[in-house]
Parts: C-alpha cells; sequence; structure tokens
C-alpha cells in the first residue's frame, strides 16, 4: 500500500527524524521501511525548496544531513514542474480541449479538434465539475458553466457525494487507528531511547539475588552468565549491594515519559486536547497545563525536554544544611575530630539547640556528605575519624565470620535468664577481646548493658585464660553485688577457666552461639568505639595503663542515643549510688575502673 507523507506514521517519522533520532530508529518506530523513509524525506526536502528555503535551511529543518540533499535538488532542477503519469496526455492537449469546448463547441466536436477519445474527454469533463462544487461553486453554476445536463448533473452529485462520506469515514478511521497506536509508538520510542535495558534489567535481577544470600556463583547460574561478569557488576557498584529501585510514581500523580511522548505525537496529529486527555485518561487540564507549562519560546512541546524539566522542578533542590550553616559545619568538625559518631552528633545538636532547628541534621547527613560519591560539606579526611575509617559503605553480605575455638562445660545464652533482655535490671555484663598485630597483645573490653557503661582493660603481655582471668577479676572487684550478676561472653579460647572466673567473683558466664555477634551487640558496639582510639593492625602492649584509663573515660562520657543522649557514667554512677551507704559509694567511685 502506497503512504503518503502526510500520513499519520508520514507525520511520526518526520517528526522523530527531526528530534534527531535517526532514520532507522524513526522509520522502525514510524513501522515503515527505510525506502518508505527515503521517499518521505525527499518529499519534504523539495517541499521546502519550493517555498523558498535553501538547501541548508531546508536540511536543518528536516533535521536530516546527508549528500542525497544535493542530489534530490539536482533532480529538482533538471526536471521543473510537477511530473505527469506516463500515460497521461500532454497538458498542451488538454488546454486545447477546454479552450474549444469553452469557447462553444460541442463535447464531440471539442474532443475531436483535441485528437483525443471520448473517454478522455467524458472524464475530465466530470472532473472539471467535481473541482468547481469543491471550490464551492454551486451546482447550478457548474451546470450553466459547463452545459451539463440536469439528469447527469444528480448522477454526478450522488457519485460526488458518495465518494466525500467514503473519504470521511476513512479518514475517522485512520485518525481512530492513529490515536490508539500513539501508545506503541511511545513505546516504540522509549526502547529507541534505553537499547541497554536488558543489561540494566540483568543487573537489577543479579543485586535482588544477592540480597536473597545466594552467592556470585549461584547468581551468576540462574542469569546464564559467568561468574566473571558478576564480578564486574559488583566492580562497577564498587562492591555495594545496589539499593532497590524505587518504585516509579503512580501515573495518578505525575505525567510519565510515555505520556508525554503520547501528548507531543496526538498534539502532531492534529488532536484536541480533551481528544488527548480522554486517549490517556488523564483531565483536559492536566494536558492543558503540561503544554503551558513546558512549551519552548517556539511554542513547540518537546517531550524530553518537558519530562527532564518536570523532574527538576520536582526535585526541588535546596543548599545542603553543612553548606549553608558555616557554624553547624564547624560543630561536625569539631565533634568528628573527636571520634564522635554521627549518630551522637546528631542526639547532642538535638539536645544542646532543642528550639533551633537550623542547628540540628539527622545521622545520615553526615554519613551522606563523608561515605556517599558526590558528598558535600564535609572533607574526606574525617572520614578516618569514623569508627570504621572508610571512605565508602560496605556491605554486610561482603563479610565472613570465622569459627571460635571449642570450651568445656558452657552455659549457653538460652540459659540465661529472661529479664536480661529487658535491660531493666542493671549488673548483666557483655565482653570480648579485641587483639593487636599478629594477634600478639590484646585487650578486654566489657559493658554494662542497661547503662552502657565500658571497660576496657589492656594485657600487653598475653591474652590467655590466666591472664583474661585475672584482669576480669580486677575489674569487677570494686564493684557492689547488685551490679555483678552475669557476663555473656563469645566461644574464644580466653575462656577456657570460666568456671574459675565465676567462682572468685560471683558473675555467671553464658557464652552466645558461634559466628552470631549480634547475641552480644552491646560489646560489639563498644569494640567498635574503642578500635576508633586502637586501631587493627597495631600493636596494643603499646599504650599505658593512663592512656587506656583516659581513653575509656573519654568514651563513657560521650552521649548515647540508647539513653536519650545522657552519658553511661552517669547513668553508672547512678546505679551505683542506689544501694550503697555513703561510705561506700564514696570507695566504689574512687576505684571504679
Amino acid at each position: 500500500m502506497y503512504l503518503r507523507s502526510d500520513s499519520a506514521a508520514g507525520v511520526r517519522f518526520l517528526s522523530a527524524v527531526q528530534e534527531g533520532r535517526g532514520l532507522k530508529p524513526s522509520a522502525r518506530a514510524a513501522g515503515v521501511g527505510k525506502a518508505t523513509g527515503y521517499r518521505w524525506l525527499r518529499e519534504a526536502f523539495l517541499a521546502l525548496r519550493d517555498s523558498g528555503c535553501s538547501v541548508e535551511d531546508a536540511q536543518a529543518e528536516l533535521g536530516y544531513f546527508s549528500a542525497l540533499a544535493l542530489v534530490w535538488d539536482q533532480q529538482r532542477l533538471t526536471a521543473p514542474g510537477r511530473r505527469r503519469h506516463h500515460l497521461a496526455v500532454d497538458q498542451a492537449t488538454e488546454d486545447e480541449f477546454w479552450r474549444s469546448f469553452l469557447g462553444g463547441d460541442t463535447l464531440e466536436a471539442a474532443r475531436r479538434s483535441a485528437g483525443i477519445g471520448r473517454a478522455t474527454a467524458y472524464r475530465w469533463w466530470q472532473q472539471r465539475f467535481v473541482q468547481m462544487r469543491e471550490q464551492g461553486q454551486s451546482a447550478r453554476a457548474a451546470e450553466h458553466r459547463l452545459r451539463v445536463p440536469p439528469a447527469r448533473v444528480r448522477a454526478w452529485e450522488a457519485g460526488r457525494r458518495r465518494v466525500s462520506e467514503r473519504a470521511h469515514r476513512q479518514r475517522e478511521a485512520t485518525d481512530r487507528r492513529a490515536v490508539r497506536q500513539s501508545a506503541r509508538h511511545a513505546e516504540l520510542l522509549l526502547r529507541a531511547r534505553a537499547p541497554r535495558s536488558d543489561v540494566a534489567a540483568r543487573d537489577t535481577r543479579y543485586w535482588q539475588l544477592m540480597r536473597c544470600g545466594m552467592t556470585n556463583t549461584a547468581a551468576c547460574k540462574i542469569l546464564g552468565v559467568t561468574r566473571r561478569t558478576g564480578s564486574r557488576i559488583r566492580a562497577r557498584y564498587r562492591q555495594q549491594t545496589a539499593a532497590p529501585a524505587r518504585p516509579a510514581a503512580k501515573p495518578g500523580r505525575y505525567l510519565t515519559l510515555r505520556e508525554r511522548l503520547q501528548i507531543a505525537d496526538l498534539l502532531r496529529l492534529g488532536c484536541s486536547l480533551r481528544a488527548i486527555a480522554l486517549e490517556l485518561g488523564r483531565s483536559p487540564s492536566t494536558v492543558k497545563r503540561e503544554l503551558d507549562r513546558h512549551r519552548d519560546v517556539q511554542c513547540r512541546y518537546l517531550p524530553q525536554s518537558a519530562d527532564h524539566a518536570a523532574r527538576q522542578q520536582r526535585r526541588r533542590p535546596r543548599e545542603h544544611k553543612l553548606l549553608a550553616n558555616p557554624r553547624l559545619r564547624k560543630l561536625v568538625q569539631r565533634k568528628l575530630n573527636r571520634c564522635w559518631s554521627p549518630d551522637e552528633i546528631s542526639g547532642w545538636l538535638r539536645r544542646t539547640y532543642p528550639h533551633n532547628p537550623r542547628m540540628q541534621l539527622c545521622p545520615e547527613t553526615i554519613y551522606r556528605a563523608l561515605l556517599v560519591p558526590g558528598g558535600r560539606g564535609l572533607h574526606k579526611r574525617y572520614c578516618a575519624k569514623l569508627r570504621t575509617g572508610r571512605r565508602i559503605r560496605k556491605s554486610r553480605w561482603l563479610t565472613r565470620s570465622g569459627h571460635g575455638a571449642a570450651v568445656r562445660n558452657m552455659k549457653m545464652i538460652d540459659q540465661r535468664p529472661p529479664e536480661v533482655e529487658t535491660k531493666q535490671q542493671v549488673g548483666h555484663w557483655q565482653g570480648d577481646l579485641i587483639v593487636g598485630v599478629k594477634s600478639a597483645s590484646a585487650m578486654i573490653t566489657l559493658r554494662e548493658r542497661k547503662t552502657q557503661y565500658g571497660i576496657i582493660l589492656n594485657l600487653p603481655l598475653d591474652h590467655t585464660a590466666q591472664s583474661v582471668n585475672t584482669a576480669a577479676m580486677k575489674a569487677f572487684a570494686p564493684l557492689p553485688p547488685h551490679m555483678k550478676r552475669t557476663l555473656t561472653w563469645d566461644q574464644g579460647v580466653e575462656m577456657a577457666r570460666h568456671q574459675e572466673l565465676t567462682a572468685a567473683t560471683g558473675v555467671d558466664i553464658y557464652f552466645a552461639e558461634r559466628s552470631s555477634p549480634w547475641q552480644r551487640g552491646a560489646n560489639e558496639n563498644f569494640n567498635g568505639l574503642a578500635r576508633q582510639y586502637f586501631p587493627k593492625g597495631t600493636d596494643l602492649s603499646a599504650h599505658t595503663t593512663e592512656h587506656v584509663a583516659a581513653v575509656t573515660h573519654e568514651l563513657n562520657t560521650r552521649p548515647r542515643k540508647g539513653l536519650g543522649y545522657n552519658t553511661p557514667q552517669a547513668r553508672f554512677q547512678a546505679e551505683t549510688r542506689r544501694c550503697l551507704p555513703d561510705k561506700q559509694t564514696t570507695t566504689v567511685a574512687r576505684t571504679a575502673p
């Protein structure tokens, strides 16, 4: 079927080429072949040249720059005028016929003088009548001018009405078909815009499998790719688990790019605003506001630019809080220099400036300024002051836990009294070892669950079971009985003589399950705080007792979120004084580590 350039497919093809999509993608989106696209471009180019445009202006108007334009222009110059069919009679012969007929000769005499057949003369006669009627002349005027019998006028009029009604029905059907195909056309344009969508879908599916707990090998086997491909995907995201894709906004809230492409397509087809709104399932006012907001200076509606502008307007970007408030940034930097965590800084600011929102910020703001690529407001050197010391975030699934040594006669954590979990009773501790370089030195870390009070004890010589017991007995000795009830430890070999420690201090010792650090979460958190001052891979025996005591005091005077941003030392001293006489309280306060 011969497709005209003014059809819906032709309009879509020419507009896609004008937007810079290329000939082949435009033809594919319009549903036509490349040859048809070339023919439409030639027709449009020649029409622009006939209207007075130069070759350069015509190419710029079409958005198609090719050496074929020079060939088309040369053909226009060598064959001027409109081409006639190879079986058509010459124009001079037709002029001779009408000169004779309009001069008063009969139809038979006019056709003989022109040298044409009766069928050709009859066809020209009817075509001239229909042409005069379409130009607005009445049937009586055309009848009088062309000397047509009344019976023949009635027959021609009936045929003209049938042809007009048939053309009107075909035009309406074509318009309805073009409107129905607008959604498909927008989908094809979106596919041409994102040719690597299959790769993005593969990466998204890979991260979904990894978040479900699968290994790289298992995830790659499901996706049908090699393990090296999975490694490349992880490397592309800097070894971080990709965040789940944020669900797209509901159609009832914002216009999507597909809908904007449909609006532009239906506008080019001449549809009204109400027809466009009916096809999209939107209100006509929504379409009108969209066009009023995003037309350019030439009154053109460009869907890609409109979608980008709408996204920027929805973001409502504002200046970062740390950049807009130098005083707040200076306070955050000071606290980071003191190794405060972002959560502690946030809580301290809310407590210090309760009525000044400009001096408050959430912990995530600090983390994003430090760890997220492109974060602003804080220098990257402050990353070393964080507990981990990392410059980027690390996913938990990348970490691996080992297995500790066996300890005999253990009482497991499920046998621990239930009041330990409520944190309503004081005296329940959690303990662990942090080791130095090559495991040659170590420190004991103890943390009380209710008050979050911590104790650090240095073991400069060794960390055998005997040395751990001696240090733990020294730590628990000055505490009153109600402050030492239970101790939860992991299954490390340093607790091989735990029964002797229980007999000496009266503290019941319970053991967590293997590779389950969350069962001793309070102590693991305290270990992270201590590692800011005693980093991994260093010699812990180099620290003096006075320095370890100073670090312990500094940690216990830092505000904690779980305590309402109060300090562990204040809570610990309050719990200690609760059940002691005055003299004994003074003694414990002086001897507490």
